[in-house]
Protein backbone atom coordinates (compact mmCIF):
# COMPACT_ATOMS: atom_id res chain seq x y z
CA UNK A 1 0.00 0.00 0.00
CA UNK A 2 2.88 2.36 0.72
CA UNK A 3 4.31 1.79 -2.75
CA UNK A 4 1.06 2.70 -4.53
CA UNK A 5 0.81 6.24 -3.20
CA UNK A 6 3.64 7.68 -5.31
CA UNK A 7 2.29 5.92 -8.35
CA UNK A 8 -1.14 7.46 -7.86
CA UNK A 9 0.24 10.97 -7.42
CA UNK A 10 2.49 10.94 -10.48
CA UNK A 11 -0.31 10.90 -13.10
CA UNK A 12 -2.08 13.76 -11.26
CA UNK A 13 1.03 15.92 -11.47
CA UNK A 14 1.47 15.12 -15.15
CA UNK A 15 -2.18 15.88 -15.89
CA UNK A 16 -1.94 19.18 -14.05
CA UNK A 17 1.17 20.17 -15.99
CA UNK A 18 -0.52 19.32 -19.29
CA UNK A 19 -3.56 21.34 -18.29
CA UNK A 20 -1.40 24.36 -17.47
CA UNK A 21 0.36 24.16 -20.84
CA UNK A 22 -2.97 23.95 -22.62
CA UNK A 23 -4.33 26.89 -20.64
CA UNK A 24 -1.28 28.99 -21.51
CA UNK A 25 -1.74 28.31 -25.23
CA UNK A 26 -5.46 28.99 -25.08
CA UNK A 27 -4.97 32.20 -23.13
CA UNK A 28 -2.58 33.72 -25.70
CA UNK A 29 -4.94 32.84 -28.56
CA UNK A 30 -7.94 34.15 -26.65
CA UNK A 31 -6.24 37.48 -25.93
CA UNK A 32 -5.27 37.87 -29.60
CA UNK A 33 -8.85 37.22 -30.71
CA UNK A 34 -10.17 39.70 -28.16
CA UNK A 35 -7.86 42.46 -29.44
CA UNK A 36 -8.82 41.64 -33.03
CA UNK A 37 -12.54 41.87 -32.23
CA UNK A 38 -12.12 45.21 -30.46
CA UNK A 39 -10.14 46.66 -33.39
CA UNK A 40 -12.81 45.60 -35.90
CA UNK A 41 -15.53 47.07 -33.69
CA UNK A 42 -13.63 50.36 -33.54
CA UNK A 43 -13.33 50.43 -37.34
CA UNK A 44 -17.03 49.79 -37.88
CA UNK A 45 -17.91 52.41 -35.27
CA UNK A 46 -15.62 54.90 -37.00
CA UNK A 47 -17.31 54.25 -40.34
CA UNK A 48 -20.69 54.97 -38.77
CA UNK A 49 -19.28 58.22 -37.36
CA UNK A 50 -18.00 59.19 -40.83
CA UNK A 51 -21.45 58.56 -42.28
CA UNK A 52 -23.16 60.67 -39.61
CA UNK A 53 -20.76 63.57 -40.24
CA UNK A 54 -21.15 63.29 -44.05
CA UNK A 55 -17.49 62.41 -44.56
CA UNK A 56 -18.15 59.62 -47.08
CA UNK A 57 -17.77 60.52 -50.75
CA UNK A 58 -20.93 59.34 -52.52
CA UNK A 59 -20.17 60.71 -56.02
CA UNK A 60 -16.75 59.23 -56.71
CA UNK A 61 -17.73 56.46 -59.10
CA UNK A 62 -19.86 56.16 -62.21
CA UNK A 63 -21.79 53.19 -60.83
CA UNK A 64 -22.93 52.17 -57.38
CA UNK A 65 -22.28 48.50 -56.66
CA UNK A 66 -23.65 48.87 -53.12
CA UNK A 67 -27.13 49.98 -54.07
CA UNK A 68 -28.24 49.05 -57.62
CA UNK A 69 -31.24 51.42 -57.32
CA UNK A 70 -29.04 54.35 -56.32
CA UNK A 71 -30.68 57.03 -58.53
CA UNK A 72 -34.12 56.18 -57.12
CA UNK A 73 -33.01 55.97 -53.48
CA UNK A 74 -32.80 59.34 -51.69
CA UNK A 75 -29.62 59.76 -49.71
CA UNK A 76 -27.86 56.84 -51.38
CA UNK A 77 -24.60 57.17 -53.24
CA UNK A 78 -25.42 58.91 -56.51
CA UNK A 79 -24.53 57.01 -59.65
CA UNK A 80 -23.18 59.95 -61.61
CA UNK A 81 -19.81 60.84 -62.94
CA UNK A 82 -17.88 63.77 -61.61
CA UNK A 83 -17.76 66.74 -63.97
CA UNK A 84 -14.46 67.41 -65.63
CA UNK A 85 -12.17 69.85 -63.90
CA UNK A 86 -12.69 73.33 -65.27
CA UNK A 87 -10.47 76.36 -65.02
CA UNK A 88 -11.94 78.99 -62.67
CA UNK A 89 -13.71 81.83 -64.40
CA UNK A 90 -11.60 84.46 -62.64
CA UNK A 91 -8.33 82.82 -63.61
CA UNK A 92 -7.24 84.01 -67.05
CA UNK A 93 -5.22 81.92 -69.45
CA UNK A 94 -1.47 82.13 -69.60
CA UNK A 95 -1.67 83.86 -72.96
CA UNK A 96 -3.97 86.56 -71.49
CA UNK A 97 -1.48 87.23 -68.70
CA UNK A 98 1.49 87.55 -71.00
CA UNK A 99 -0.28 89.68 -73.60
CA UNK A 100 -0.41 92.93 -71.54
CA UNK A 101 3.22 92.37 -70.58
CA UNK A 102 4.22 92.40 -74.25
CA UNK A 103 2.28 95.60 -74.82
CA UNK A 104 3.87 97.33 -71.87
CA UNK A 105 7.35 96.22 -72.93
CA UNK A 106 6.91 98.09 -76.25
CA UNK A 107 6.47 101.47 -74.49
CA UNK A 108 9.45 103.79 -75.11
CA UNK A 109 9.76 105.19 -71.59
CA UNK A 110 9.99 101.69 -70.07
CA UNK A 111 7.26 102.38 -67.47
CA UNK A 112 4.73 99.73 -66.45
CA UNK A 113 1.46 101.33 -65.32
CA UNK A 114 -0.33 97.92 -65.13
CA UNK A 115 2.29 96.21 -62.97
CA UNK A 116 0.06 96.11 -59.87
CA UNK A 117 -2.86 94.71 -61.82
CA UNK A 118 -0.68 92.02 -63.44
CA UNK A 119 0.70 91.02 -60.05
CA UNK A 120 -2.79 90.52 -58.61
CA UNK A 121 -3.86 88.50 -61.65
CA UNK A 122 -0.78 86.27 -61.36
CA UNK A 123 -1.39 85.67 -57.65
CA UNK A 124 -5.01 84.76 -58.39
CA UNK A 125 -3.92 82.35 -61.10
CA UNK A 126 -1.36 80.68 -58.79
CA UNK A 127 -3.91 80.27 -55.96
CA UNK A 128 -6.43 78.76 -58.38
CA UNK A 129 -3.82 76.25 -59.53
CA UNK A 130 -3.03 75.27 -55.96
CA UNK A 131 -6.72 74.71 -55.17
CA UNK A 132 -7.10 72.54 -58.27
CA UNK A 133 -4.09 70.47 -57.22
CA UNK A 134 -5.57 69.94 -53.77
CA UNK A 135 -8.84 68.75 -55.27
CA UNK A 136 -6.94 66.11 -57.25
CA UNK A 137 -5.72 64.42 -54.04
CA UNK A 138 -7.21 61.00 -53.29
CA UNK A 139 -10.42 61.10 -51.25
CA UNK A 140 -8.89 58.99 -48.47
CA UNK A 141 -6.17 61.64 -47.89
CA UNK A 142 -8.87 64.29 -47.46
CA UNK A 143 -10.66 62.07 -44.89
CA UNK A 144 -13.46 61.42 -47.36
CA UNK A 145 -13.38 57.70 -48.24
CA UNK A 146 -15.46 56.63 -51.19
CA UNK A 147 -18.44 54.27 -51.06
CA UNK A 148 -16.43 51.48 -52.65
CA UNK A 149 -13.64 51.73 -50.05
CA UNK A 150 -16.14 51.86 -47.19
CA UNK A 151 -17.98 48.80 -48.50
CA UNK A 152 -14.76 46.80 -48.84
CA UNK A 153 -13.65 47.75 -45.32
CA UNK A 154 -17.01 46.82 -43.81
CA UNK A 155 -17.12 43.44 -45.55
CA UNK A 156 -13.61 42.63 -44.33
CA UNK A 157 -14.40 43.65 -40.76
CA UNK A 158 -17.65 41.67 -40.78
CA UNK A 159 -15.86 38.52 -41.89
CA UNK A 160 -13.18 38.93 -39.22
CA UNK A 161 -15.75 39.69 -36.51
CA UNK A 162 -17.84 36.57 -37.14
CA UNK A 163 -14.80 34.32 -37.37
CA UNK A 164 -12.97 35.81 -34.36
CA UNK A 165 -16.06 35.92 -32.12
CA UNK A 166 -16.87 32.27 -32.87
CA UNK A 167 -13.31 31.17 -32.14
CA UNK A 168 -13.30 33.27 -28.97
CA UNK A 169 -16.34 31.35 -27.68
CA UNK A 170 -14.67 28.05 -28.57
CA UNK A 171 -11.52 29.06 -26.67
CA UNK A 172 -13.57 29.74 -23.55
CA UNK A 173 -15.43 26.44 -23.98
CA UNK A 174 -12.13 24.56 -24.19
CA UNK A 175 -10.92 26.37 -21.08
CA UNK A 176 -14.08 25.31 -19.26
CA UNK A 177 -13.59 21.67 -20.23
CA UNK A 178 -9.93 21.72 -19.21
CA UNK A 179 -10.80 23.31 -15.88
CA UNK A 180 -13.41 20.62 -15.19
CA UNK A 181 -11.17 17.76 -16.28
CA UNK A 182 -8.09 18.90 -14.40
CA UNK A 183 -10.02 20.20 -11.37
CA UNK A 184 -8.19 23.50 -11.59
CA UNK A 185 -10.85 25.59 -9.86
CA UNK A 186 -12.39 28.92 -10.83
CA UNK A 187 -15.37 27.22 -12.48
CA UNK A 188 -17.75 30.07 -11.70
CA UNK A 189 -15.55 32.63 -13.46
CA UNK A 190 -14.96 30.60 -16.61
CA UNK A 191 -18.65 29.62 -16.84
CA UNK A 192 -19.75 33.25 -16.68
CA UNK A 193 -17.09 34.24 -19.22
CA UNK A 194 -18.31 31.55 -21.63
CA UNK A 195 -21.97 32.54 -21.34
CA UNK A 196 -21.09 36.22 -21.75
CA UNK A 197 -19.15 35.42 -24.92
CA UNK A 198 -22.14 33.47 -26.26
CA UNK A 199 -24.41 36.41 -25.51
CA UNK A 200 -22.02 38.75 -27.35
CA UNK A 201 -21.90 36.39 -30.33
CA UNK A 202 -25.70 36.26 -30.53
CA UNK A 203 -25.92 40.07 -30.52
CA UNK A 204 -23.10 40.37 -33.04
CA UNK A 205 -24.41 38.06 -35.76
CA UNK A 206 -26.24 39.74 -38.69
CA UNK A 207 -29.69 38.33 -38.03
CA UNK A 208 -31.24 40.84 -40.45
CA UNK A 209 -29.65 38.81 -43.27
CA UNK A 210 -30.77 35.43 -41.91
CA UNK A 211 -34.20 36.60 -40.66
CA UNK A 212 -35.15 39.73 -42.64
CA UNK A 213 -37.63 42.00 -40.92
CA UNK A 214 -37.51 40.12 -37.61
CA UNK A 215 -34.40 41.20 -35.70
CA UNK A 216 -31.10 42.92 -36.44
CA UNK A 217 -27.58 42.25 -35.21
CA UNK A 218 -24.67 44.52 -34.40
CA UNK A 219 -22.97 43.64 -37.71
CA UNK A 220 -24.40 45.73 -40.55
CA UNK A 221 -23.92 45.62 -44.30
CA UNK A 222 -22.79 48.58 -46.45
CA UNK A 223 -26.23 48.70 -48.09
CA UNK A 224 -27.92 49.17 -44.71
CA UNK A 225 -25.72 52.04 -43.61
CA UNK A 226 -25.21 53.92 -46.88
CA UNK A 227 -28.63 53.43 -48.48
CA UNK A 228 -31.46 52.28 -46.22
CA UNK A 229 -30.80 54.02 -42.90
CA UNK A 230 -29.16 57.07 -44.42
CA UNK A 231 -32.39 57.78 -46.26
CA UNK A 232 -34.58 57.00 -43.22
CA UNK A 233 -32.74 59.44 -40.95
CA UNK A 234 -33.74 62.28 -43.26
CA UNK A 235 -37.44 61.58 -42.70
CA UNK A 236 -37.93 62.26 -38.98
CA UNK A 237 -36.20 62.37 -35.60
CA UNK A 238 -37.76 59.02 -34.67
CA UNK A 239 -35.78 57.22 -37.37
CA UNK A 240 -32.66 59.15 -36.37
CA UNK A 241 -32.94 57.84 -32.79
CA UNK A 242 -33.53 54.31 -34.06
CA UNK A 243 -30.48 54.68 -36.30
CA UNK A 244 -28.23 55.49 -33.34
CA UNK A 245 -29.73 52.63 -31.32
CA UNK A 246 -29.20 50.26 -34.24
CA UNK A 247 -25.63 51.18 -35.19
CA UNK A 248 -24.24 52.66 -31.96
CA UNK A 249 -26.31 51.00 -29.21
CA UNK A 250 -25.76 47.39 -30.30
CA UNK A 251 -22.12 48.15 -31.08
CA UNK A 252 -21.55 49.50 -27.57
CA UNK A 253 -23.43 46.58 -25.98
CA UNK A 254 -21.23 44.02 -27.75
CA UNK A 255 -18.10 45.83 -26.62
CA UNK A 256 -19.22 45.95 -22.99
CA UNK A 257 -20.20 42.26 -22.92
CA UNK A 258 -16.91 41.19 -24.51
CA UNK A 259 -14.88 43.24 -22.02
CA UNK A 260 -16.86 41.66 -19.15
CA UNK A 261 -16.15 38.17 -20.55
CA UNK A 262 -12.45 38.97 -20.86
CA UNK A 263 -12.30 40.19 -17.26
CA UNK A 264 -14.05 37.02 -16.04
CA UNK A 265 -11.58 34.87 -17.97
CA UNK A 266 -8.72 36.77 -16.38
CA UNK A 267 -10.14 36.14 -12.92
CA UNK A 268 -10.42 32.44 -13.77
CA UNK A 269 -6.73 32.35 -14.74
CA UNK A 270 -5.69 33.98 -11.47
CA UNK A 271 -7.93 31.66 -9.44
CA UNK A 272 -6.45 28.60 -11.18
CA UNK A 273 -2.86 29.66 -10.58
CA UNK A 274 -3.64 30.57 -6.99
CA UNK A 275 -5.18 27.17 -6.32
CA UNK A 276 -2.14 25.39 -7.72
CA UNK A 277 0.12 27.48 -5.53
CA UNK A 278 1.91 29.18 -8.42
CA UNK A 279 0.82 32.69 -7.34
CA UNK A 280 -0.45 34.20 -4.10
Amino acid sequence: MMEQNPNTKTPDLIDTTDCLEAIDAIRSTKNFLFVLIILCLLVTGGIFALDRTDRIDRTAYSSCSICPMAPATPGCCIATKQPAAQTPALAPKAADVNEPAKTVAKQPDGSDPNAEFLTKVKDLFDSAGQNAAQKQLPAILRLRPACKDVALTLKTCNFILVLAATMYCLMLLMSLKISLTGRLGGISHICRAFFLSLFALVILLPWQVLLPGVVAGAIYTPHELLCQWHAKTQISTFWLVLCYLRFAGLWLLVGIVLIAAQLRARKWTKATLRRLGLVR
